[in-house]
């Protein structure tokens, strides 16, 4: 391990965990580089450094902060929460840091991997003029929309072409985010989007609480996110009933086991049901059944016909190098997928990338079941 990184560890870790900085840290971490940028990512999770953690030679980029899911969120609130807190809607989308390095935006996937995406359209969001006032601050966007090249048009949630809202505020070397508060401060004043939210609100407000949760389950929302009002606290998350019942199965998840995935998702519709006083007999029963079975059905129809289950992609970025790289990027992360390019041309002031996704193992998987050999139960 070159004597830099475990420098920049170090200061991160803090003194008590030096001492674990050992052998063993090296073989959790991975060398990645994008044109000029170099880097080292921790690809498995060790005892004082989060799997997604990313180190440069400007700094340490911290990994995502954990939100562990609650079931019951009136519960859960006079169990964890007695300072005050934030409620903040789940948006759709993937999740980046967006750090600057070498006078350039660079952007990193939950994973630590580099992303030419969002390095290539992050300007769109952050104006320059933040990283300016703040160049050791990492802003944490969710990323949504039709151009996105991460998921499927008809399962992220938009219809433009992208949205971007800012989640979070890392500092460079420091393992607790910004206060959420001084976050939300922070986004005003620099006209980044804010994720919509009420607070700061406190155990004594459960009534402001459930009629927020009930508006936010009529508009369609996937669910809210628990912010405390000091950093060091955890943050939780919590899935509304309605969204649950209605994306029970994706294209993503035909070739896995869905079936404690499916229980995990029905279960927690049905906490929430319950806690949002939803009468059994008033759910749409038609458009439960319709979530759990259709992708399912359209999928055994697709590979019945001989086809492979695919997505077809299109995204817009500003020059052709970073198109170039995107390809190059999202093969080498491609588990039991291929990526096939379709075109890439001159659009406006930038290019235009189309290409397939191919699910290669979830296709493989469905023909093996569908060939008439036996299972064991």
């Amino acid at each position: 391990m070159q004597d830099w990184i475990l420098k920049r560890l170090s200061e991160f870790v803090g003194r008590g965990d030096r001492k674990k900085l050992g052998p063993h840290t090296e073989n959790r971490l991975v060398a990645q580089s994008m044109g000029s940028h170099s880097s080292y990512r921790v690809a498995r999770k060790a005892t004082c450094l989060g799997k997604g953690l990313v180190v440069t030679e400007a700094g340490v980029i911290p990994d995502y902060p954990g939100i562990r899911r609650v079931y019951h969120l009136t519960n859960a609130i006079t169990k964890y929460y007695y300072s005050p807190f934030y409620l903040e809607t789940q948006v759709p989308g993937y999740h980046t840091r967006v750090a600057w390095l070498g006078g350039r935006e660079v952007a990193f996937t939950r994973d630590g991997r580099y992303c030419a995406f969002s390095s290539d359209r992050a300007s769109e969001f952050i104006p320059r003029a933040f990283f300016k006032e703040h160049p050791d601050l990492i802003v944490c966007l969710a990323i949504a929309g039709d151009g996105t090249p991460y998921a499927a048009p008809s399962f992220n949630g938009n219809k433009v072409d992208i949205v971007a809202w800012g989640t979070e505020v890392l500092q460079c070397g420091v393992r607790e985010p910004l206060a959420t508060r001084e976050r939300y401060e922070l986004f005003d004043k620099f006209e980044i989007k804010n994720v919509p939210h009420i607070g700061p609100l406190d155990a004594g407000d459960i009534s402001k609480v459930i009629d927020w949760i009930r508006l936010l389950d009529e508009s369609g929302a996937k669910g809210t996110i628990l912010k405390p009002s000091e950093p060091h606290h955890r943050p939780l998350k919590y899935g509304l009933p309605s969204v649950q019942f209605n994306e029970l199965l994706t294209l993503l998840e035909l070739g896995r086991d869905g079936d404690d995935l499916c229980r995990g998702r029905l279960f927690q519709a049905c906490c929430g049901a319950n806690e949002l006083e939803l009468d059994v007999g008033s759910w749409d029963w038609e458009t439960v059944g319709r979530s759990l079975l259709a992708g399912l059905a359209r999928g055994v129809d697709q590979v019945a016909k001989g086809n492979t289950l695919v997505t077809e992609h299109s995204v817009w970025l500003s020059n052709k190098e970073s198109a170039e790289c995107l390809l190059v990027q999202l093969d080498e992360r491609a588990t039991g997928t291929s990526i096939e390019p379709v075109s890439l041309v001159s659009e406006g002031e930038g290019w235009r990338l189309r290409f397939r996704r191919q699910f290669v193992e979830t296709t493989a998987a469905m023909q093996r079941r569908m060939s008439g050999i036996s299972y064991r139960d």
